[in-house]
């Protein structure tokens, strides 16, 4: 093997040997490619990579000329790869009576450089904006909602708008850089940011450069039949620059305001303005790609690249096209405008680390932290790929994401065999507030595991790109031992600790711990398989503490959810949202499910619970006052026939839990797992204990692995 190195105090034009390293990871790129063209090395090389801070100013882009190298950091090192710009030369002032920096950048007034991140003293900076929303459960109150909708009969998801009304007062017609403002919209499960807000004084309608994706709408229609309109704040609004630690730049003047926290001073603080989107991208040649005259199966894979022990800090975010990335499940044909943001996921938001059309790269033991959009991708075309150890967070959308071709696609663009294990991964969906901790689209074959997930605005785990009963690429994939916690907060709805989508033969989800997870309106629940999701085991899962129901099926067939604890969902203790004849949705046994919950089984839109869509049997069921909770079908289904509640012993006589049996299963509540006793009434009927203090990152060669 040869060997490099790198370091801030090298010049890219030596040896890269230890006494004379190279400078940056792009001039070592293309040391290693004059060095291999010219026959004077073959086979892997190594860069070793010292301590020290390297600044990226553009995305340095790797090819299949790049493979069999690897890039790590040296016996004690703490390489960091930088994509900002450390700014000073700041101005004090005062706005409003606070003290005010201000610093005038000529790049900007000249159209080359605008950025819409910043981050202070390690810690990212919010726009200034209306009212105070932030990504957590405190901030998220902080909205506005939509006054009125043009053509509010029109309830499609799909119908969505360019304009709308605010409530009286919520927006000024004196606001002078509304313009340049974003409104960001908050309803069903997605955000849409909405550009270049124009505010009519004369009707008060609000018309914008993007349309909303989904109807105006907040969620599906209540229970009463009622409907709230979508929630919203305005970002970027230099008449909201009102508190401390917030910041706004102004596009036509060039000028970044500032207004420090306590205790901040120029010469003490550190502020980075981001430069780049991307830290790398490494992607094969795959035909249709480019103008090369290459086999259809002939594709010229990036092999062997990986990336261990090196932190990548400093990112910025856009907002891409979303029409470019659409599923096939979705359709929103036939409009002028293109549309405010990803219909599901974050889809449209690509990695700042990412591989496509690769084979045996890996990325172990980094940290990526401070960046704009999704942390790391694993495209189309990639496979054998890994994403072990790492640390990720505060992340503009979400955590990793792995996906390719969809069964219409090309196979060279199919994604499979990639690993996710050991990451930690939270403080996520800063900015696309629907980025998902592991997002896995198109893929067969992969493993998500051991990873630690917290404190998202949206789902952990998301497996599945298919909505209805469509055979799928999504299978035999392994989700097992992760721990997932504080999940949600309250943002948006429609979601879950983990998350399936369509038919995944031979998909386990296993040994997981999820817990404290909270939707706005509908949803919150712990393990989700929403629409078409089959042939998918479900077993020996902890969750607890959640807004609805620990388990919820929307629809699906023959899923088998065994040997699991299902314990205080508000609402409910597992659900069925639409029942649907000719099979079951879920073989549920075996589980031990305790309160106190509003109900034991509930009931959705459609169909009576009780037909089979849930095969209950063989459970332990406990309520700690004793009184099971009854089994519910939505009261408007009682015009159909359904019964709106059942009492234990009524559900037994419809064929479900003749098995069960309630009584307490002696469980001892700890922080990492819980444990029965050996007597337990549960283990008697047939379930089976698991060790959940496994869940989560394992030791790894270094030590051990931050559990958070």
């Amino acid at each position: 093997m040869h060997v490099f190195h790198l370091s801030p105090r090298g010049r890219d034009s030596a040896a890269g040997s230890s006494s004379r390293p190279w400078a940056t990871l792009a001039g070592a790129r293309d040391n290693l490619r004059r060095l291999r063209a010219a026959g004077k090395i073959s086979g892997p090389a190594t860069v070793r990579i010292r301590t020290g801070r390297y600044e990226l100013s553009e995305t340095v882009q790797f090819n299949h000329a790049d493979s069999d190298t690897h890039f790590v950091a040296a016996r004690g090192a703490k390489p960091v790869f930088d994509g900002g710009e450390r700014l000073s030369g700041w101005k004090i002032g005062t706005r409003n009576g606070r003290t005010e920096w201000t610093l005038d950048l000529p790049d900007v007034v000249a159209g080359k450089r605008f950025f819409r991140s910043l981050f202070v003293n390690g810690r990212r900076a919010p726009r200034a904006r209306f009212p105070k929303f932030s990504p957590d459960a405190f901030g998220a109150k902080n909205v506005l909602r939509v006054g009125e909708m043009l053509e509010p009969e029109k309830t499609g998801l799909g119908d969505g708008r360019d304009t709308f009304r605010p409530a009286p007062g919520d927006i000024s017609p004196k606001w002078q850089s509304l313009p340049d403002a974003e409104v960001v919209l908050l309803h069903y499960w997605i955000e849409e940011r909405l550009p270049k807000p124009a505010l009519n004084p004369r009707t008060g309608w609000l018309t914008f450069a993007r349309r909303s994706a989904f109807c105006l709408y907040e969620a599906h229609v209540d229970a009463n039949g009622n409907r709230e309109l979508a929630r919203y704040y305005i970002d970027n609004l230099f008449e909201a620059l009102t508190e401390p630690g917030e910041w706004y730049l102004n596009r036509e003047t060039g000028r970044l305001h500032y207004l420090p926290r306590p205790g901040e001073t120029p010469a003490t603080t550190e502020i980075h303005a981001p430069r780049i989107h991307t830290f790398f991208r490494a992607v094969g040649s795959v035909f249709g790609e480019s103008g090369d005259r290459i086999d259809m199966h002939g594709t010229r894979h990036v092999r062997g690249l990986n990336f261990t022990g090196l932190v990548f800090r400093h990112a910025d975010w856009f907002s891409p096209l979303a029409e470019r990335h659409l599923p096939s499940h979705d359709s929103v044909e036939h409009y002028d405008l293109p549309i405010g943001g990803s219909p599901q996921a974050a889809i449209a938001v690509p990695g700042a680390l990412l591989f496509r059309a690769a084979r045996d790269c890996a990325v172990r033991d980094c940290t990526i932290e401070h960046v704009g959009l999704y942390g790391l991708e694993f495209g189309y075309g990639t496979r054998d790929c890994a994403a072990v150890g790492n640390r990720l967070h505060d992340l503009g959308a979400g955590g990793i994401r792995v996906g390719g071709a969809d069964l219409d696609g090309l196979g060279e663009r199919r994604t499979g065999s990639i690993a996710v294990t050991d990451n930690h991964i939270h403080h996520i969906g800063r900015i696309f507030h629907q980025g998902i901790g592991v997002l896995l689209g198109n893929a067969a074959d992969c493993v998500i595991a051991h990873n630690h997930i917290h404190d998202t605005c949206y789902t952990g785990i998301s497996l599945g790109w298919t909505w209805g009963f469509r055979d799928t690429i999504t299978r035999n994939n392994l989700v097992e031992n992760n721990l997932i916690h504080h999940i949600g907060a309250g943002i948006l709805s429609d979601m879950g600790g983990i998350y399936t989508l369509g038919i995944q033969p031979g998909t386990i989800l296993r040994g997981n711990h999820l817990h404290h997870i909270s939707s706005h309106d509908y949803g919150g629940w712990g393990v989700y398989l929403d629409e078409g999701s089959a042939y998918i085991v479900v077993e020996h899962n902890l969750v607890h503490d959640t807004k609805d129901a620990p388990f919820n099926i929307h629809y699906g067939h023959e899923n088998i959810v065994r040997h699991n604890i299902f314990a205080r969902g508000r609402h409910a203790l597992a659900s069925v949202y639409r029942v649907e004849p000719g099979h079951f949705s879920a073989n549920f046994f075996n589980n031990i499910l305790i309160g106190p919950s509003e109900m034991l089984y509930r009931g959705g839109y459609r169909g009576n619970i009780a037909s089979g869509a849930l095969f209950a049997n063989a459970n332990c069921i406990w309520f700690p006052d004793g009184k099971v909770a009854p089994i519910t079908n939505p009261e408007t289904h009682a015009k159909e026939g359904h019964p709106a509640k059942f009492t234990f012993q009524a559900w037994q006589k419809t064929g479900h839990d003749q098995l069960s049996i309630i009584a307490n299963p002696k469980i001892t509540e700890g922080r990492k797992t819980w444990a029965l006793a050996e007597n337990s009434s549960a283990i008697k009927l047939g379930f089976k204990p698991h060790d959940w203090s496994r869940c989560g990152p394992r030791r790894s060669s270094t030590g051990l692995r931050t559990r958070g």
